[in-house]
């Protein structure tokens, strides 16, 4: 019965909503996704780390990275989520979805699920059939059970006299979030001649936002974590934090997942990077997963900017076989380009993932 911690972005004090961007990868900045994966997660906390720990290796790497590197990580985190209100979501499984017959959502629109509330989750993950009454969110990205959705903040639960049909009618036009393109214009230094540029950006509703689970291996590790996570929503997470976009506070809360025993299979919560005695638990035919490339730009210690080496992930909501109930772990990747750059560029490939029962994918 595996039990995370929820740690919650939601605005500071001066905003009343958060706003990001979380660049795409081969996109130009006009461009943003509505999560963060769990390698520029993880990126993120090592740069805080860095910059706030006097406690550095021989190599300089923070003293809190060390155990990373070493295969014994004192936590493992997922991706950031949305959530809505205190509800977390969750990523869709590479599983089958078994509809009603009289589902109120058509096969049709499947392919636009991202996100699942915890019990479809749950549901989905038994093999279970889904509930006939489904509320879908963010033209269908989001998925709840009605349950979930008349406990959400205002202005998503029923309004006081408001029909059900007119409720249902509301929610299909009512977004979580919103992407924008902001314009900008830049300047040639020598001609002054002006350019003209746009600049994506995420912004969440009110009450809506992201969250992070983290299992703690070691409970001394948790008020390090939420140290530099109180840094990072200081200094902001993402890109254009000049425009004050990426800043957060958090609030801490729990998420318990229960599936029926023996655990045949795992759910990734996070992006995975199989160490070489791993390979079998992804070629494993009963295995169903997706493979996401990771590239990108890093800043160094020395001022200049690198491409840092791309690395092939196994993506969130992947389904990998397990024996024994032994989850996947994983490991981090140094992918500096070259031996020029005088310190290691980490990314996290450990894995933080969800037991659960056998599953058939016969759908």
């Amino acid at each position: 019965m595996p039990t995370f911690t929820v740690y919650r972005l939601v605005p500071p004090h001066s905003t009343a909503t958060l706003t990001f961007h979380f660049g795409r990868q081969g996109i130009g900045l006009e461009e943003t996704s509505e999560t963060l994966a769990s390698d520029s997660l993880f990126a993120a906390l090592v740069v805080q780390a860095a910059l706030s720990m006097v406690e550095v290796g021989d190599d300089a790497v923070p003293a809190w990275v060390q155990p990373f590197v070493t295969g014994i990580p004192p936590l493992c985190h997922s991706s950031l989520f949305p959530a809505i209100g205190e509800l977390p979501l969750l990523p869709r499984p590479l599983l089958p979805l078994r509809l009603a017959e009289t589902a109120t959502v058509q096969a049709k629109q499947l392919k636009k699920l991202r996100y699942l509330s915890p019990a479809l989750f749950t549901a989905v993950c038994c093999g279970e059939a889904l509930p006939a009454t489904i509320i879908a969110l963010q033209q269908g990205k989001v998925w709840l059970t009605e349950a979930e959705a008349r406990r959400l903040p205002t202005p998503w639960r029923p309004a006081a006299n408001e029909s059900d049909e007119a409720w249902r009618k509301r929610l299909k036009v009512t977004p979580l979030w919103q992407i924008e393109a902001t314009p900008h214009v830049t300047l040639d230094r020598l001609s002054a001649a002006s350019a003209y540029y746009e600049v994506g950006r995420v912004v969440f509703a009110s009450a809506v936002g992201l969250h992070v689970l983290v299992a703690f291996h070691d409970p001394a590790a948790q008020p390090v974590f939420e140290r530099l996570l109180t840094l990072l929503g200081e200094s902001g997470l993402g890109g254009k934090r000049t425009y004050g976009y990426g800043v957060f506070a958090w609030q801490r809360s729990t998420l318990t997942i229960d599936f029926p025993t023996p655990h045949r299979h795992a759910v990734l919560l996070s992006r995975y990077l199989p160490t070489p005695a791993e390979l079998a638990l992804v070629r494993d035919p009963r295995s169903t997963y997706q493979l996401v490339s990771s590239s990108g730009w890093f800043l160094a210690a020395n001022g200049m900017t690198y491409r840092r080496q791309t690395v092939m992930m196994v993506s969130e909501g992947s389904v990998l076989a397990i024996n024994d109930g032994q989850l996947p772990h994983g490991h981090i990747i140094d992918v500096r380009p070259d031996d020029t750059v005088a310190h290691p560029i980490y990314r996290s490939g450990m894995a933080l993932a969800v037991p659960v029962p056998e599953v058939s994918f016969e759908s």
